[in-house]
């Protein structure tokens, strides 16, 4: 078994993924933090758009469901909610179904293989993502690859941090998976730049402090505090969007 990091969707692409690998794709700041915080809040689906006009056709085709997103930090207007896990964290969204898109990461679950078992993850969810990817790897004998969202296509030190504490724990519970060199680099990293300190070296983290949403920062920075996982079981076919189900419904085919 091999684990390797992306350091952006576009690296995912050129490296040529596989369809049978496990992927977690993570945008730290704030999207796959968001989406673990939503399935703690009992929501019953997510649905991720690559766009905005893609979020608005798709609420308009099916309303009832809870439009959500931002771009570059802001939250859109016309739109139930943001894309803030501490507003999630208390919001009663049992049952719910929601539409979210994001500047980078719900663009980056695109950018795996359409068939591949897509996760998310994040600090918050670290130990349980980790365990639930391994699993399911062993299963199906293949690789994992962990995909950072990057920030508009460029590096971003959080996604990258955040995946070398991932790579960290995988490596942790499976010593003998063959590490690609990125792993190294990431989890370097990672020993540098840990948490909370890390948000003072992000772009990512000050666009959110200046949009006033503070709190989202000092929530994206907490470990191991969730055993939510986000996982991608399709696409709907009358919006093209796709869907994401909390993955321990889905424990027995593991």
């Amino acid at each position: 078994m091999k684990l390797h990091i992306h350091m952006s969707p576009a690296d995912a692409l050129a490296a040529q993924p596989a369809d049978e690998d496990v992927y977690i794709v993570i945008d730290l700041i704030r999207a796959t933090t968001a989406l673990t915080t939503i399935f703690d809040q009992g929501a019953k689906r997510v649905f991720a758009a690559d766009t905005v006009e893609q979020a608005r056709e798709a609420a308009q085709l099916k309303p009832g469901r809870l439009l959500c997103g931002e771009r570059h930090a802001r939250a859109l207007p016309g739109f139930d909610y943001g894309n803030s896990p501490a507003q999630f964290s208390h919001s009663d969204l049992s049952n719910q179904e929601l539409i979210l898109t994001t500047t980078n990461g719900t663009r980056a679950f695109y950018a795996c293989p359409e068939h591949s078992v897509r996760l998310a993850g994040c600090f918050y969810n670290a130990q349980a993502v980790t365990a639930y990817a391994l699993a399911y790897a062993r299963r199906q004998d293949s690789n994992i690859s962990i995909v950072c969202a990057a920030e508009n296509g460029n590096f971003a030190l959080d996604d990258t941090v955040c995946a070398g504490y991932l790579a960290q724990e995988i490596q942790r519970q499976q010593p003998d998976i063959i590490p690609h060199e990125s792993v190294t680099a990431a989890r370097g990293l990672y020993q540098l730049y840990p948490p909370p300190g890390l948000a003072a070296y992000c772009h990512s983290a000050q666009q959110v402090i200046d949009s006033g949403l503070g709190a989202d920062i000092d929530f994206c920075m907490r470990q191991n505090a969730s055993g939510s996982i986000a996982r991608v079981v399709g696409k709907e076919p009358e919006t093209g969007l796709l869907i994401l189900e909390p993955a321990l419904k889905l424990q027995a085919e593991i």
